[in-house]
């Protein structure tokens, strides 16, 4: 499961959770992916230890198992997880671009 989140490092700060994340070198932002028991949280983080508390949708997303009818029309857990971290990438590139003063 989640064969794409291979480009950062995964830990195992407890039994029921995993956390991947992903900070290219060089880059302040980067996305960090929370699996737990009933639900994943995707953010797009400024840097490693960053803690957000009630952060908007832009930069925290917290993803839930699909419903009936959303199985039903073949969303996975994992492919709600993926959507989630390309929009979380997005975000981190865009953060990353503004803190070189590449947009105008």
């Amino acid at each position: 499961m989640l064969n794409e989140l291979n480009r950062g490092q995964w830990s195992r700060p407890t039994d029921k959770s995993a956390v991947y994340l992903e900070i290219a070198p060089g880059d302040q932002w980067g996305i960090r992916v929370t699996l737990m028991e009933d639900c994943a949280k995707v953010e797009a983080v400024d840097g490693p230890d960053t803690a957000w508390y009630k952060a908007p949708e832009r930069y925290c997303s917290i993803i839930r198992p699909p419903k009936f009818w959303e199985r039903l029309k073949g969303v996975t857990l994992e492919s709600k997880i993926m959507s989630a971290v390309h929009e979380k990438r997005l975000v981190a590139q865009e953060e990353n671009a503004r803190l070189r003063g590449d947009m105008a």
